[in-house]
């Protein structure tokens, strides 16, 4: 099974991340990202939720719903925090279909959440963390209408070692596995496809194969 990382937003697969600018409904308002709802849903008091919900950034959404001066924070947050991003990460992929097609595309993979800077929700950077936030994502995933095909990796990816002018490799199983990711390359939505070609730079020794 191919493992897709994601974590920076302005990178491949940047629109799982909770901080991607897509807004969403959720709760009776709107908010500017999933992250601006997560936050939020941690506090009682209104005042703390419409600063929340005001914030200019995810990031400044984030750091007001770790503020532990604030006194309205829920004390079952660690139970409820899950099913709370269950709930924003839904209304995402219901509410952009674009994002939809990317997530479904990826159907076989594993997602990880890959930072070093959380443990829990992401893979904690070395594979200790529990990637909550990937399996969350691996949910939804199932809940949407299946992709065509499972996910197929570039024979680059699946073949490091081999050279493509290799015609013992191009006339044995080769042809089968290029034709197999392209066939699933080409099915991929734009939005999709997009994202594959972002994360799977094509090595110049490839170009000619692969185009």
């Amino acid at each position: 099974m191919i493992t897709l990382h994601f974590y920076e937003t302005n990178k491949a697969y940047g629109c799982f991340s909770n901080f991607s600018r897509h807004p969403v409904a959720a709760g009776g308002r709107t908010w500017a990202t999933t992250e601006h709802f997560f936050q939020a849903a941690k506090f009682s008091d209104a005042g703390d939720v419409d600063a929340v919900h005001a914030a200019p950034t995810p990031f400044a959404a984030a750091q007001i719903g770790r503020d532990r001066t604030r006194r309205s924070m829920r004390p079952d947050w660690p139970v409820v925090r899950d099913e709370v991003m269950l709930t924003a990460l839904r209304a995402k992929f219901a509410q952009h279909a674009d994002l939809a097609s990317v997530l479904a595309s990826t159907r076989g993979a594993m997602l990880v959440e890959h930072t070093a800077n959380d443990a829990y929700w992401g893979d904690g950077g070395d594979g200790h963390g529990l990637n909550r936030l990937g399996r969350l994502l691996e949910q939804v995933r199932a809940e949407l209408p299946p992709a065509p095909a499972n996910f197929v990796a570039p024979p680059w990816i699946q073949h490091p070692e081999i050279d493509p002018a290799d015609l013992f490799w191009r006339m044995g199983r080769g042809e089968d596995c290029l034709s197999q990711a392209h066939a699933f390359w080409s099915g991929l939505p734009p939005a999709a496809r997009k994202e594959y070609d972002q994360y799977f730079a094509v090595p110049p020794a490839w170009t000619l194969s692969w185009t």
